[in-house]
């Protein structure tokens, strides 16, 4: 019995010491403590913690915990009042965040919280990826153009032959955000030209497609419907950005297991109203590792079994390396891809591809006597061989089909690196040299010069390999965000390999203006909290 009283007043004598821990001081985690100091000291908040448990990330008290915390969060408060909530990057939102949720119960003792607690989630709340309610408008290009010893449908050498026609493409759009995390966008299409004795016109669905986006993880959706699936620099996957467009029917997973990590995941058919003839089907994986601003990587492999004539087995498998890195002024950009798969021999079997391409390029942006120039070099390289150029065999061929990249020119006398047809004649793979130069003439005007030399890597015997240089003129000018206008000039000056494949070696020329337009009317989203 003596016993039992003495434990009991030891008991009450304890729990009443002065330094007896409460609930409310309970240790937090050594790492939420260090975090909290690092924060304290960015935000210069005036409390600090002790020092061991700020240098040595020792635990602290949960109590000292909030108090900094609570310092902290009033000085973000009063930064995003002054700079909007953009300002807080990201990844600090959400570690605040966590630290809110694990010492919510200290905060809410703290005098002056609840004044602020409603202003608080509202800064710390995910922010919607749109900022408005739906959109509604048209965009697209209207464009004057003209060729010499060129037919400008079949994109074809004409030599004497000169023609212009007039060309449009219109798109009115709506896309429609009714949920923070629902996207819905239609966009309808006309395109076509009119001209001499050319007159071709379509309308259709263009884009058509429902995004769910993950509300428990940022950076994962869903997308299905007719939609471009355009990535990287648009070498090997592009949309035609400057004619009719490319689209697919198809379904694209989007998730981001880290932070810097993001993997699609992608399947569908080629959207008949726009594929120019091509049908069968496309399905693979990007998946983008983004290192810093400007660096990264970016890793893909897709099959696609696309074709303007079928047949059962043939498709393409393309493994492609994209990197790029920005070194002070410079950005380098190399992007190596190889091929495989079964091509139709154009008999009555299948046979497999082994090909290979890529590009590498560097662009250097420069000030000069307070003006800004570009500067850019590359080379971009497409396999052959020698059965191809004779016509026996092509399944050595490098083949981007649905490229949308200017590395191959911009008047489409080579389409992409699998080499060119003039006449009866084929020149297989392809090697091409780039210099250009830009420079921004004023804060709307910019003028571009570029110098593209071809060579071929296989030709019939007795050929030359010289395709020839491309010279590409373009100077444009910003009317406002919503109208641009823009004026090219662009000659080719055929090679040797034209002469021998035609008996002509006129040079082609191509130049055209053109007014590109995006007229909207945007529906902005109420803002929340204040």
């Amino acid at each position: 019995m003596k016993r039992m009283v003495i434990g009991i007043a030891a008991s009450v004598a304890l729990g009443s010491a002065p330094w007896a821990l409460a609930a409310d001081d309970a240790r937090t985690e050594a790492r939420t403590c260090r975090q909290i100091a690092e924060l304290t000291r960015k935000y210069d908040t005036g409390r600090t913690l002790p020092g061991d448990m700020a240098v040595e990330g020792q635990p602290c008290l949960r109590s000292e915990a909030a108090d900094c915390l609570f310092g902290v969060l009033e000085n973000v408060l009063a930064k995003c009042r002054a700079e909007g909530k953009d300002s807080l990057a990201p990844e600090e939102r959400a570690l605040i965040l966590r630290l809110r949720e694990e010492l919510d119960a200290e905060l809410e003792s703290r005098h002056g919280y609840h004044t602020l607690r409603e202003e608080v989630e509202a800064m710390l709340a995910k922010p919607d990826l749109y900022d408005y309610e739906y959109r509604l408008g048209m965009n697209g290009f209207v464009r004057g153009e003209g060729a010499g010893s060129f037919r400008l449908p079949e994109f074809g050498q004409a030599t004497g032959h000169a023609e212009g026609r007039f060309l449009y493409r219109v798109k009115p759009y709506l896309f429609w955000h009714p949920v923070a995390w629902l996207d819905l966008h239609a966009e309808g299409q006309g395109y076509g030209f009119s001209g001499g004795s050319q007159d071709y016109g379509k309308i259709s669905l263009y884009q058509g497609f429902a995004e769910v986006l993950c509300p428990l993880r940022d950076g994962n959706s869903l997308k299905a419907g007719r939609q471009e699936l355009v990535y990287g620099s648009s070498f090997m996957l592009g949309s035609d950005s400057f004619y009719k467009g490319l689209v697919y029917d198809a379904v694209r997973l989007r998730i981001t297991p880290l932070t810097p990590l993001t993997v699609d995941i992608f399947g569908g058919w080629y959207a008949s109203p726009w594929s120019d003839g091509t049908e069968g089907g496309l399905a693979g994986g990007y998946a983008t590792w983004n290192i810093s601003d400007g660096t990264g990587l970016e890793f893909y492999g897709f099959r696609d079994s696309g074709s303007t004539e079928r047949h059962d087995g043939a498709h393409r498998n393309s493994f492609g390396l994209r990197a790029t890195a920005k070194l002070g002024s410079a950005s380098i950009e190399i992007e190596p891809v190889w091929q495989t798969g079964r091509l139709f021999n154009g008999d009555d079997a299948n046979e497999s591809i082994r090909a290979w391409g890529g590009h590498a390029d560097i662009m250097i942006d420069t000030d000069l006597g307070g003006i800004g120039n570009h500067f850019f070099a590359g080379v971009a390289y497409g396999s052959g061989s020698r059965d191809a150029a004779l016509g026996v065999s092509g399944r050595k061929e490098f083949l981007n089909q649905a490229t949308d990249s200017s590395l191959t020119g911009d008047m489409n006398v080579v389409g992409d690196l699998s080499g060119l047809d003039v006449g009866d004649y084929h020149a297989s793979g392809l090697q091409v040299y780039t210099l250009g130069w830009g420079v921004d003439l004023t804060g709307e005007l910019s003028l571009t010069a570029t110098g593209r030399y071809f060579l071929a890597n296989y030709v019939p015997d007795g050929f030359s390999r010289r395709i020839g240089l491309e010279t590409d003129f373009t100077l444009t000018y910003a009317v406002s965000d919503a109208l641009s206008i823009i004026a090219g000039y662009d000659r080719f000056f055929t090679g040797r390999f034209f002469s021998d494949a035609s008996g002509s070696n006129g040079d082609i020329h191509y130049g055209y203006l053109m007014f590109q337009f995006d007229l909207s009317h945007t529906k902005p989203k109420q803002a929340r909290g204040r």
